[in-house]
Protein backbone atom coordinates (compact mmCIF):
# COMPACT_ATOMS: atom_id res chain seq x y z
CA UNK A 1 0.00 0.00 0.00
CA UNK A 2 1.45 3.47 -0.74
CA UNK A 3 1.45 6.24 1.52
CA UNK A 4 -0.86 8.33 -0.69
CA UNK A 5 -3.46 5.47 -0.36
CA UNK A 6 -3.16 5.12 3.13
CA UNK A 7 -3.34 9.07 3.86
CA UNK A 8 -6.73 9.39 1.79
CA UNK A 9 -8.33 6.23 3.87
CA UNK A 10 -6.96 7.74 7.27
CA UNK A 11 -7.27 11.49 7.38
CA UNK A 12 -11.04 11.76 6.82
CA UNK A 13 -11.30 9.29 9.79
CA UNK A 14 -9.05 11.16 11.66
CA UNK A 15 -10.58 14.17 10.98
CA UNK A 16 -13.67 12.46 12.06
CA UNK A 17 -12.48 11.79 15.35
CA UNK A 18 -11.09 15.19 15.77
CA UNK A 19 -14.58 16.76 15.15
CA UNK A 20 -16.29 14.55 17.57
CA UNK A 21 -13.36 15.27 20.33
CA UNK A 22 -13.40 19.19 19.53
CA UNK A 23 -17.05 19.95 18.95
CA UNK A 24 -19.51 16.67 21.00
CA UNK A 25 -17.03 16.44 23.90
CA UNK A 26 -16.84 20.41 24.49
CA UNK A 27 -13.13 19.93 24.16
CA UNK A 28 -13.16 23.30 22.29
CA UNK A 29 -15.15 25.28 24.74
CA UNK A 30 -12.51 24.86 27.23
CA UNK A 31 -9.97 25.27 24.85
CA UNK A 32 -11.17 28.75 24.50
CA UNK A 33 -12.19 29.37 28.17
CA UNK A 34 -8.37 28.17 28.92
CA UNK A 35 -6.76 30.44 26.26
CA UNK A 36 -8.64 33.44 26.96
CA UNK A 37 -7.88 33.08 30.89
CA UNK A 38 -4.43 33.07 29.89
CA UNK A 39 -5.05 36.22 27.74
CA UNK A 40 -6.33 38.18 30.37
CA UNK A 41 -4.08 37.06 32.90
CA UNK A 42 -1.15 38.08 31.10
CA UNK A 43 -2.98 40.94 30.50
CA UNK A 44 -3.33 41.56 34.34
CA UNK A 45 0.50 40.63 34.96
CA UNK A 46 2.10 43.01 32.52
CA UNK A 47 -0.73 45.74 34.05
CA UNK A 48 0.20 45.58 37.66
CA UNK A 49 3.94 45.60 36.29
CA UNK A 50 3.67 49.24 34.65
CA UNK A 51 1.20 50.32 37.55
CA UNK A 52 4.32 48.94 40.17
CA UNK A 53 6.94 50.68 37.72
CA UNK A 54 5.13 53.80 37.94
CA UNK A 55 5.12 53.55 41.38
CA UNK A 56 8.67 53.21 42.08
CA UNK A 57 9.12 56.15 39.47
CA UNK A 58 6.41 58.74 41.41
CA UNK A 59 7.99 57.13 44.87
CA UNK A 60 11.71 58.28 43.68
CA UNK A 61 10.80 61.34 42.08
CA UNK A 62 8.89 62.13 45.48
CA UNK A 63 11.67 61.47 47.24
CA UNK A 64 13.86 63.78 45.03
CA UNK A 65 11.23 66.06 45.89
CA UNK A 66 11.75 65.93 49.24
CA UNK A 67 15.11 66.14 49.65
CA UNK A 68 15.30 68.87 47.54
CA UNK A 69 12.56 70.76 50.15
CA UNK A 70 14.21 69.92 52.74
CA UNK A 71 17.63 71.24 51.46
CA UNK A 72 15.74 75.07 50.72
CA UNK A 73 14.21 75.02 54.21
CA UNK A 74 17.32 74.49 55.73
CA UNK A 75 19.13 77.28 53.39
CA UNK A 76 16.43 79.31 53.88
CA UNK A 77 16.47 79.09 57.78
CA UNK A 78 20.11 79.38 57.40
CA UNK A 79 22.66 76.91 58.73
CA UNK A 80 24.55 79.23 61.07
CA UNK A 81 21.67 79.96 63.21
CA UNK A 82 21.17 76.22 64.05
CA UNK A 83 24.88 75.01 64.38
CA UNK A 84 25.36 72.92 61.32
CA UNK A 85 22.34 70.57 62.76
CA UNK A 86 20.12 69.01 60.32
CA UNK A 87 16.92 69.38 61.93
CA UNK A 88 15.15 66.93 59.55
CA UNK A 89 17.95 63.68 60.40
CA UNK A 90 15.89 60.71 60.50
CA UNK A 91 12.47 62.03 59.43
CA UNK A 92 9.97 60.91 57.29
CA UNK A 93 7.31 63.12 55.65
CA UNK A 94 3.69 62.93 56.17
CA UNK A 95 1.13 61.58 53.94
CA UNK A 96 -0.51 62.89 51.47
CA UNK A 97 -3.75 65.09 52.77
CA UNK A 98 -6.59 64.04 50.61
CA UNK A 99 -10.41 64.55 50.44
CA UNK A 100 -10.90 60.93 50.73
CA UNK A 101 -13.97 60.42 53.33
CA UNK A 102 -12.03 57.60 54.92
CA UNK A 103 -11.81 58.78 58.20
CA UNK A 104 -7.88 57.47 58.53
CA UNK A 105 -6.94 58.95 55.58
CA UNK A 106 -4.33 61.87 56.92
CA UNK A 107 -2.87 59.33 58.81
CA UNK A 108 0.46 57.06 58.34
CA UNK A 109 -0.28 54.08 56.98
CA UNK A 110 2.80 52.49 59.98
CA UNK A 111 1.25 53.89 62.61
CA UNK A 112 0.68 51.00 64.95
CA UNK A 113 -2.62 53.08 66.66
CA UNK A 114 -3.44 52.80 70.32
CA UNK A 115 -3.78 49.02 71.77
CA UNK A 116 -7.33 49.05 73.07
CA UNK A 117 -6.75 45.59 74.49
CA UNK A 118 -6.81 46.53 78.07
CA UNK A 119 -9.59 48.75 78.29
CA UNK A 120 -11.70 47.53 81.46
CA UNK A 121 -15.35 45.68 79.62
CA UNK A 122 -14.03 45.14 76.13
CA UNK A 123 -14.36 41.76 76.60
CA UNK A 124 -17.84 42.08 77.06
CA UNK A 125 -17.79 43.35 73.17
CA UNK A 126 -17.95 40.10 71.88
CA UNK A 127 -21.12 39.30 73.64
CA UNK A 128 -23.19 42.01 72.97
CA UNK A 129 -22.82 41.47 68.90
Amino acid sequence: MKVSELKRIIQPMIKECIREVLLEEGMLSKIVQETAIGLTNSNILQERKQTKLLNQQREKKSEKNNIDARKRLLDSIGSQKLGGVNVFENTTPLGPEGSNKNPLSGQNPSDAGVDISSIPGMENWGKLL
